[in-house]
């Protein structure tokens, strides 16, 4: 009993240290957001934010729902996601993605497809649509733990700063190339990796990187996690950085 009240102390103390660090900007990860692979339809949502008043006058919050529904090897999952940023008065981000998503599993294996809709206010982004699909090979699994790679072809939809002379639209076909991995620590502490790589198709310059570790403690209701993200395009199209990071601390109910 000690040695556990001595673990949910020191991963308290970790919050504490990095939760003034957060940010509520974030993207969905399909990887994070747990799932039941009992046949039931199973739902899981995630929430951070934060509220100032007085010297600084700040609301920021991000919420990510998850809907899945398992059937013999088929597998669909709707995903949605809200990002919004408020600062002195002026609204910085109000972001949405959404994406519908299938996988066909052989064992621990799947073929997979889907289709995404977003937009990010920050990077004057009005809308990215995205559609594609791949194939996912489990490398190794030791009881909950394993190590994935995937492998896919999508085609996207951008465009930005819609109405002014800047306006820009794009439109692209792009490898993926993303490997994912599980490592539990201990009975309720554990952590998910994400790495996606994205290289477009008539020009390899043109390259997306996206790595999210998240560290999780399971509770009896809800689970407590901690995560990073960093995002880079080697060539953005408009006179934005190449580089994003963030961290956040959230919790996450799975119903």
């Amino acid at each position: 009993m000690k040695h556990s009240r001595a673990k949910i102390y020191n991963f308290l103390l970790l919050l504490l240290l990095f939760g003034p660090f957060a940010l509520a900007q974030t993207i969905i990860n399909t990887e994070n957001m747990m799932i039941d692979d009992q046949g039931k339809l199973s739902y899981a949502l995630n929430f951070q934010g934060d509220l100032n008043f007085g010297n600084i006058d700040l609301i920021q919050f991000s919420t990510a729902q998850q809907f899945s529904k398992s059937v013999n090897k088929h597998l669909f999952r709707l995903l949605l996601n809200y990002d919004y940023i408020k600062e002195s008065g002026t609204e910085i981000s109000s972001d949405y993605t959404g994406q519908l998503r299938y996988n066909y599993r052989i064992n621990k294996n799947s073929f997979f497809a889907f289709i995404q809709a977003q937009n990010i206010k920050s990077l004057r982004m009005n809308h990215r649509y995205t559609s594609g699909g791949g194939y996912r090979q489990r490398i190794i699994q030791r009881n909950d733990n394993f190590w994935d790679l995937s492998a896919g072809l999508f085609f996207e939809d951008e465009l930005y700063d819609n109405n002014l002379s800047t306006e820009s639209q794009v439109y692209n076909w792009r490898y993926s190339l993303s490997t994912f991995l599980k490592h539990k620590f201990s009975e309720k502490l554990f952590i998910n990796l994400s790495l996606y790589y994205q290289i477009n198709t008539s020009n390899t310059k043109d390259y997306r990187l996206f790595l999210e570790p998240r560290i999780y403690y399971t509770l009896d209701k809800f689970n407590i996690f901690l995560d990073w993200t960093h995002r880079f395009h080697s060539t953005p199209y408009i006179d934005v950085f190449r580089t994003d990071n963030s961290m956040n601390v959230g919790i996450e109910f799975n119903l």
